[in-house]
């Protein structure tokens, strides 16, 4: 068993539980977050869920970024898929395949964000309030946001399957 099938079975795992785990446990396995204690807080996750608080009420995405967070989870989750069977297969071109896969989706959130693509315009709007002035990452009186957990993972899954679809001899 070589280490370029290990290594893009392992990414493949961890893109795809980068999204899976999010329907567990949304606050700590989200893509991006924005915690501003009681006032607000917002988790965007993939499948094009967002979930969050704000004065009681759910936050509600609009079409558009439901469609954008559903392709970005596809991206990953279908890229993890294609690198476990990259690994399984002793594939070299699905293994990299699946990992460019992994790292478009995730790149794909990061332009969104940067953009203000849709539901982050309104954010935008919300930390430019508290202070803040970019979307990736910041704190201000209190008020944390930024791209979180599940974004890392997904990133480190796609170079994973990336690396070991590379590697597969």
């Amino acid at each position: 068993m070589g280490a370029g099938k290990i290594i893009a079975i392992i990414g493949g795992i961890v893109g795809i539980l980068s999204i899976a785990l999010y329907h567990v446990l949304p606050e700590f396995f989200c893509l991006w977050r924005l915690d501003a204690g009681v006032l607000t807080k917002a988790w965007i996750g993939g499948f094009g869920f967002i979930d969050g608080e704000q004065g009681g009420s759910g936050l509600d995405p609009e079409y558009t970024e439901e469609i954008l967070l559903l392709i970005i989870a596809i991206l990953i989750v279908a890229g993890g898929a294609l690198a476990i069977i990259g690994g399984i297969a002793e594939n070299k071109l699905i293994g990299i395949l699946g990992g460019v896969a992994m790292l478009a989706g995730s790149i794909t959130f990061i332009v969104g964000a940067l953009i203000e693509f849709g539901y982050f315009e309104d954010m935008a709007d919300g930390i430019a309030f508290f202070g803040g002035e970019g979307l990736l990452f910041g704190s201000s009186g209190g008020v944390d946001w930024g791209i979180w957990i599940g974004l890392y993972m997904a990133l480190a899954g796609g170079a994973l399957g990336l690396i070991g679809g590379a590697i597969i001899e």
